[in-house]
This record gives structure tokens, C-alpha cells and sequence, in this order.
């Protein structure tokens, strides 16, 4: 996703070439920085920070789809940009890993899928895979992150929402030394759970423990990985302030499953505050 933050500079600095840092909708602030070339990434890191206690906050799982079931499938692949128009969401990212019946073709948005990780929708679960650590969230947005798989029974049963990952590599506010230092494009989730903290990231070319670093930084307590690859894209949508939105980061492949947030736009009153958390 190319963003260019208004008032000028280029789409990761202000004009003094300050990293840019915008509160775009009502709770969700908008970050970008141009990493140091190393052998761990280059190129831009893209953030969004949202606080889950701010009015208006919703989040967004991709539910199974009737047809697709109806065919023994879960989901349609969808662009990550018609996703963020059609359920009016304020930002959203790519999700878990998925299969699809598009064979040797091309994958196409309509294509047939399945998801690999656990998912919840609105309280339903998608399925249960041993092989999951899952993110997930209760009735009151309060975020959990356990480092260990499966989800359990309780927490299944208490999660309204939920998105599972792989490699939680962040924990309690520390990045695994072991962790993946080979750069590609990477999407990752993380939360601070006791301030109600949602961290949701894209990069083009950065390894994992970079990655995780830097939401680290940002003041991420625990955090994973979702699908990465072609699949990494991120997508703000049409109402945010202090942005405009071009293309969407990466998001030229369909894929199963979306993370999204639905938030309040900012009044027209009121201009993006400059936020230095």
C-alpha cells in the first residue's frame, strides 16, 4: 500500500524528516518508517496502532462463506481492497495461511479455499488445527496471546474473535534470539494486553525477528506471524485522515481470510494529531 501523509514529505517523513506518525481514524494511529539496509530487510515497515477502548472500535475475522461450504470448502479468496470497501473497514491486513482449488492457474478472487490456522468469526470457530497459536479476543476486545499451541477449549469458548498465526516470537515485550533472520514480505499481529493494544504491520523485505523488533518498539508486549509472502498486504480505508490511499501494499493476490478493525472517523473538526508514543 502506497500511503502519502498529508501536509507534504514523502510517504514515510514529515517534512522536518521525522519518521510520519498520523491518528488516522478515531483510536488508530498510522506509522511508516524506511529501514537501515541490512541483512535482516530494507525498504518500508507500515504499522498501525489501534486503541481498542476507543469508541466505535469494531474488529473484523472473515467468516466461512455458505457457497463455498455448500461446495466442502470454507472461504472465497477476496483482494484484500474490496474487503476493506464492502465491510467499511478502517485498516485491515491479509490473514492465515491458506489452500485453494486453484491448481496450477493463477489464484483468482471467487476461488474455492481453506484456511489452514484457526480462526473465529463472531463467536464461530472455523476449525481446530493442533498446529496454531491464535490471537484472539472477548466480547470486550480484551486481547490474548498465549505462546503455546493449540487454542484451548476455554479459550475458544470465550473468543468473539480470533486470528491464528505462527511464531510467537514476541513475548512479554522480548524477541526470541532464535528467531528467523531471513528477510521477505512479512505480516505480523501483536498486542499489549493489559493497555488494550492492537499492533497490526507490513514490510516488504524484513526478517521476522526485525520484524517483531520493531512492534517491540512501538510497545508490543506479544506478537506472531501471520501468511507472509505474496499474500502480505495491508489496506487503510477511504475515510482515514492525514492519508491518502493509492495502491494497496502487496495486494495483488486474493487470499481466504482478512484481520481487520472498523473505527469512527476523525470529525471533520478535528485534523490528525501528531502522536510521539
Amino acid at each position: 500500500m502506497v500511503v502519502v501523509l498529508g501536509g507534504g514529505g514523502t510517504p514515510c517523513l514529515d517534512r522536518d524528516g521525522t519518521p510520519a506518525t498520523r491518528e488516522i481514524f478515531d483510536g488508530i494511529t498510522y506509522g511508516c518508517e524506511r529501514l537501515e539496509p541490512s541483512e535482516e530487510g530494507s525498504g518500508l515497515v507500515r504499522w498501525v496502532r489501534v486503541d481498542l477502548t476507543a469508541p466505535g472500535i469494531e474488529l473484523y475475522v472473515t467468516p466461512k462463506d455458505p457457497t463455498a461450504v455448500s461446495q466442502g470448502w470454507q472461504y472465497r479468496l477476496r483482494r484484500i481492497r474490496s474487503v476493506v470497501d464492502r465491510e467499511h473497514l478502517a485498516v485491515a491486513i491479509n490473514g492465515t495461511l491458506f489452500t485453494s482449488n486453484s491448481g496450477w492457474r493463477p489464484q483468482l478472487p471467487g476461488d474455492l479455499a481453506n484456511g489452514v490456522e484457526t480462526v473465529v468469526a463472531d463467536h464461530i470457530v472455523s476449525h481446530l488445527r493442533w498446529d496454531t497459536y491464535l490471537l484472539w479476543f472477548d466480547d470486550q476486545l480484551t486481547p490474548h496471546l498465549r505462546p503455546s499451541k493449540p487454542p484451548m477449549a476455554a479459550e475458544l469458548a470465550r473468543a468473539k474473535w480470533g486470528i491464528g498465526g505462527q511464531a510467537v516470537w514476541l513475548s512479554d515485550g522480548k524477541v526470541w534470539p532464535g528467531s528467523d533472520r531471513s528477510p521477505d514480505s512479512r505480516t505480523a499481529v501483536a498486542i499489549d494486553g493489559p493497555r488494550k493494544l492492537l499492533f497490526l504491520a507490513v514490510a516488504d523485505n524484513i526478517s521476522p525477528r526485525l520484524m517483531l523488533q520493531r512492534l517491540a518498539d512501538l510497545g508490543a508486549k506479544d506478537g506472531m506471524l501471520l501468511d507472509g509472502g505474496h499474500s502480505t498486504s495491508m489496506a487503510i480505508g477511504k475515510d482515514a485522515r492525514g492519508v491518502s490511499v493509492g495502491r494497496v501494499y502487496g495486494g495483488w493476490r486474493p487470499v481466504a481470510t482478512q484481520f481487520g478493525v472498523r473505527a469512527q472517523s476523525l470529525g471533520a473538526d478535528r485534523g490528525p494529531r501528531l502522536s510521539n508514543y
